[in-house]
């Protein structure tokens, strides 16, 4: 069922924070809550008003990857916003840590084993994708053409209960808007629009949250704006030598440019590239992703007309032929997305 409600926050968002003045890059970002009776506001749908909400207010969200919890604001204030919708080039992702599920009957001391083949063979660093430093730019200097460091944002999403709020990484997924020169823009949109991200969709999202950036993004492919430009079809061979460009290194915009795959895909090379180098597996990347057993999606245009517990769901692995060859466009997939091992602890858990 979609949601109805409507969660939104009143803050600021500093623009220091993208790349190349900080480290943020295009799709993830983190708000200054303003402190205020009203700042945080829901609506159980278009019918009724708005009233303020404290589910926040002290609550920890949980993090299944490790068991701990974490503050949803932290001690500076701020909500860190997953970008609704979108996933741009990774300006620094970090090879996964290994776990005990990928070499199963290893034991425990062959599990130390590899850990220690792992770490000593110094793969894990921050990687980036070709463009990655591009988009990211690209977002800070729109934000930045205000004149201010520090703009008023609003962030909303559509949710009914707290436990749907946050993704597995205990960031909020929501959509932000600014305002410059007296007009008012989607951040999200705007990076799709102009070819700053990809257009990533979650089984969480609505059916007018996905329909409201598709056209956008053909639009910007067919124009071969921004990453359209570079899209790949086929993966390339990992590049070591790509890392995470340190603050104001606008040198690696000069050759910040060449063959993209997918975000997500991207990712689980990285994952595959460091343990293959390492030599802690042997898989081939085509083996690796099909180990990947909780990487599920739709097609959209299944999920659009069927709904998610009706539509056909598949293994992600099976786009991807060969360890090569990508059958899928950006906007053509659902990726199912795992909510229901959040759980907000607060002075209100089960309601707004």
């Amino acid at each position: 069922m979609q949601p109805k409600g409507l969660l939104e926050a009143q803050g600021t968002i500093d623009v220091t924070q993208f790349w190349p003045a900080g480290h943020s890059d295009a799709d993830t970002a983190k708000i200054l809550v303003t402190i205020a009776t009203d700042s945080v506001r829901f609506r159980e749908n278009n019918t009724r008003p708005f009233g303020a909400t404290h589910f926040l207010d002290g609550a920890t969200v949980g993090l299944p990857s490790n068991g701990k919890r974490k503050p949803a604001i932290n001690a500076k204030g701020q909500l860190t916003i997953r970008l609704q919708g979108i996933d741009a080039p990774e300006l620094h992702y970090q090879p996964s840590a290994l776990g005990a599920a990928e070499f199963p009957g290893l034991g425990k001391a062959g599990l130390a084993a590899k850990k220690k083949q792992y770490h000593d063979a110094k793969v894990v660093h921050s990687y980036r994708q070709l463009l990655g430093a591009t988009t990211s730019k690209a977002l800070h200097d729109f934000l930045a053409g205000s004149g201010n460091l520090a703009l008023p944002c609003r962030v909303f999403t559509h949710v009914d209960v707290p436990n749907d709020v946050f993704d597995k990484y205990g960031r909020m997924v929501a959509d932000i808007e600014v305002t410059i020169g007296g007009t008012t823009t989607n951040i999200n949109q705007w990076t799709v629009r102009t070819g700053a991200s990809f257009p990533a969709f979650y089984s969480s999202m609505s059916d007018a949250e996905i329909n409201t950036l598709r056209p956008f993004a053909k639009s910007a492919q067919s124009k071969k704006l921004g990453v359209w430009k570079h899209l790949s079809k086929t993966i390339g061979a990992f590049d070591f030598t790509l890392l995470e460009p340190k603050i104001d290194e606008t040198s690696v915009l000069a050759t910040d440019a060449g063959p993209v795959i997918f975000p997500k895909l991207y990712r689980r090379q990285t994952n595959w590239a460091a343990r293959n180098k390492a030599a802690v597996s042997d898989a081939t990347l085509q083996e690796f992703l099909d180990a990947q057993k909780k990487d599920e999606c739709y097609r959209t245009e299944d999920f659009l007309a069927n709904g998610e517990h009706a539509a056909h769901k598949f293994l992600f692995a099976t786009l991807v032929k060969a360890g090569k060859t990508i059958l899928f466009e950006p906007d053509g997939i659902i990726v199912k997305e795992d909510v229901a091992s959040i759980t907000i602890h607060g002075p209100n858990v089960d309601k707004f």
